[in-house]
């Protein structure tokens, strides 16, 4: 009997060995894809939204939003004492895991930024130093002592040149070729918040907004992401880890895709095969870890035909998003873009 009772304990030792080994961020990347499902897109005029369901492997941990954490006054944000284009400093003063997406624009102080890459902030962080790039060229005079959530998102073609360049320089030239691309007014010190709150582009913006408005809903509580396609092209692809993230961030998203879909007439249309075809090279592509100014886990995806990010914490998906290479199919992988950042 006592010889039976010791066999038990140790396979039940061994089961519970196996239960808590850690995933490989390989695996967590297949089995996400594995459970997607892509709903009948939704269109108006040259934008297309397929919605994304995940049929399980979701994450119930309540993540707060970065706007949400404004709100409350749960975080901080200020310039670095010497002054630096590229950091700022974060407290999270709350109990909550805070989400910030890379794109999200905070204003004031000495200029306006947009984060760098997603982070999730953890509870009572203490100071952190936050990567980000500068969306404001002309002006480096305090405005105020604090940031605030300027409740935008830069467009995904944006996000997704200064993900592949890490390049200041790149994204200063972006913010004046989407003004220039639809059509907004001359900013005095080169705003992307100016681009967004021109009038003529705000008008052009609102019809997108209101037809897509009710896209998280479309699979009720499984429906966690979108690609989003203008024409043919595909713009982007953002999967969060549950509906309540995806949701809360979804008002900030549709207006960045309604940026890149204005003023352009592409032609051709994508199928909800090309839309799976796109997201299963994703179980093949190559994952390499990077740093994150938060917690978790954060890699870098490099496709044959895309490239994009993820963070994971806690074996769980927290944001992926995912952008198409420029240029013809490529037969083989193609090595990444330089990832050195320039100093300014």
């Amino acid at each position: 009997m006592k010889r039976f009772a010791l066999t038990f304990i140790l396979i039940l030792g061994m089961l519970n060995l196996g239960a808590f080994k850690k995933k490989e961020p390989e695996d967590i990347l297949s089995s996400t894809v594995s459970c997607i499902s892509v709903n009948n897109p939704i269109r108006y005029k040259n934008l297309t939204i397929f919605p994304l369901s995940l049929s399980r492997g979701r994450d119930k941990k309540s993540i707060i939003t970065f706007d949400r954490a404004f709100e409350k006054n749960y975080i901080e944000i200020m310039e670095k004492e010497s002054g630096d284009v590229n950091t700022v400093i974060l407290v999270n003063k709350s109990k909550y895991y805070v989400f910030i997406l890379a794109g999200e624009v905070i204003t004031g102080c000495k200029q306006d930024r947009m984060v760098s890459e997603d982070c999730l902030i953890p509870p009572h962080s203490g100071k952190i130093h936050l990567k980000v790039y500068c969306t404001e060229h002309g002006r480096w005079i305090s405005k105020s002592q604090r940031f605030a959530t300027g409740g935008i998102a830069i467009n995904p073609k944006m996000r997704g040149v200064a993900k592949a360049s890490k390049s200041q320089g790149e994204v200063w030239a972006k913010v004046e070729e989407k003004r220039s691309e639809v059509g907004a007014g001359a900013s005095p010190t080169s705003a992307y918040m100016d681009i967004v709150e021109d009038k003529k582009v705000a008008r052009e913006v609102k019809p997108y907004v209101d037809k897509f408005a009710n896209i998280p809903d479309v699979g009720g509580w499984k429906t966690v992401g979108v690609l989003a396609a203008v024409g043919d092209e595909i713009i982007v692809v953002d999967l969060f880890t549950n509906h309540k993230l995806f949701k809360n961030l979804w008002k900030k998203l549709i207006k960045s895709y309604a940026l890149d879909a204005i003023n352009r007439c592409p032609d051709g249309k994508l199928s909800k095969s090309d839309v799976r075809d796109f997201i299963e090279e994703l179980k093949d592509a190559g994952l390499s870890k990077r740093d994150t100014d938060g917690t978790g886990d954060a890699y870098t995806i490099d496709g044959d035909c895309s490239f994009g990010t993820t963070l994971i914490f806690d074996g769980k998906i927290v944001h992926l998003d995912l952008f198409p290479r420029e240029g013809p199919r490529p037969i083989k992988r193609v090595p990444m873009l330089d990832f050195r950042r320039e100093q300014y």
